[in-house]
């Protein structure tokens, strides 16, 4: 009889919940945050009242959010799932433009990325927010 050392899993540190309205966003960003030991993957979802339904259930600690081309719906599904003890909500968008920065800010983003260009910013914030949740565990 072989004996071996158990594979420990890390603990989870980090849950998320992504919401982008692209299947391929969400594959892409589920399969980066496979990547990071103590980041759990709550669930993905395309539809602004899935992500709310999913926020309330799951009670993420960070949701990754799409700033869609209608950014109204967004920004109000951004401005219900900030509250008291919210998650951190990191929008993304296709759109560097500084008017939707500052909408999306105004309603509650912690952090505002492109997708074409900041993709290593998001890595180095999700880095930082689970070493920030090591230490206050």
């Amino acid at each position: 009889m072989k004996t071996g050392a158990a594979r420990v899993r890390p603990l989870t540190l980090l849950r998320v919940v992504v919401a982008d309205s692209g299947i391929s966003v969400n594959d892409s960003l589920t399969a980066l945050l496979s990547e990071f030991d103590g980041v759990s993957v709550l669930g993905c979802v395309q539809e602004p009242a899935k992500v709310l339904a999913l926020v309330q259930t799951a009670q993420p600690d960070v949701v990754i959010l799409d700033l869609q081309t209608e950014p109204g719906t967004t920004l109000q599904t951004l401005k219900q799932i900030k509250r008291p003890s919210a998650p951190v909500v990191i929008v993304l968008s296709d759109y560097d433009l500084p008017p939707l920065r500052q909408a999306a800010l105004a309603a509650g983003a912690d952090h505002f990325l492109i997708k074409a260009t900041e993709s290593g910013r998001l890595q180095k914030l999700l880095q930082t927010l689970v070493r920030k949740s090591r230490n206050e565990k």
